[in-house]
């Protein structure tokens, strides 16, 4: 195995007061964040319904850009440098995560003023479907 990337996903569990905040990167970069207040669960056993088939490996190092802009997101102090991303996104997806990065921290917009600031003023639906959808909540809040 020596020389040989890993083909899978690296995965790892923080604890926040009772929440547990679940991560999970790949070589290319963040590929998902959850959150629960479940009783906590080790992070290999979290994901394995998620990512069904995928080798899963508990590791801190890769998922660390992450973990950073999870943490400051947590502690009220949001990271503007996003991580490298490996997730798969749809235009649309990715136009209103891009969008949603530009509203400052502490403020909130509706899913039709979203819509109206991508120049889709009848997407709200569509807007509130995407970030229903985020991959990345805290990263991408």
């Amino acid at each position: 195995m020596a020389g040989q990337a890993f083909q899978g996903l690296y995965v790892f569990r923080i604890e926040v007061g009772k929440l547990s905040v679940y991560v999970a990167s790949s070589l290319q970069g963040a590929v998902r964040v959850d959150l629960s207040v479940e009783p906590p669960k080790g992070p290999v056993e979290f994901f394995q319904d998620r990512f069904e088939g995928l080798h899963l490996l508990e590791a801190f190092s890769p998922n660390r850009d992450l973990i950073s802009s999870v943490v400051s997101a947590l502690s009220g102090e949001p990271s503007y440098q996003i991580p490298p991303l490996a997730v798969s996104l749809t235009p649309f997806q990715n136009l209103v995560l891009q969008e949603i990065l530009t509203i400052p921290f502490g403020h909130t917009l509706t899913y039709g003023q979203v819509a109206k600031r991508i120049r889709k003023p009848k997407a709200a639906r569509a807007v509130g479907q995407a970030l229903g959808r985020n991959p990345l909540p805290l990263v991408f809040p």
